[in-house]
């Protein structure tokens, strides 16, 4: 499965993304997240290091988002 695996990881990995005070390009990195994998990953690491609930809630939603993608077009999600 590492074809699947997002780029962002390697780009912005959590600590990166996750690091800085300004919601703004946080919520763009989210939205480049293309797995569930991915967003739990990032949202384990804002749980344990930040704890910022407008960040907890985007990366949710963005979970939440994938999720309803992937059943419409009928595939099996991870996570």
């Amino acid at each position: 499965m590492s074809d699947d695996r997002d780029a962002i990881l390697d780009e912005l990995p959590p600590e990166r993304l996750l690091d800085g005070d300004h919601l703004q390009p946080i919520i763009a990195g989210i939205r480049c997240m293309h797995s569930v994998e991915t967003v739990q990953q990032y949202l384990a690491y804002e749980n344990q290091h930040r704890n910022r609930t407008p960040v907890q809630s985007n990366l949710r939603m963005r979970a939440r988002e994938l999720r309803r993608e992937e059943a419409e077009s009928g595939e099996q999600i991870p996570g």
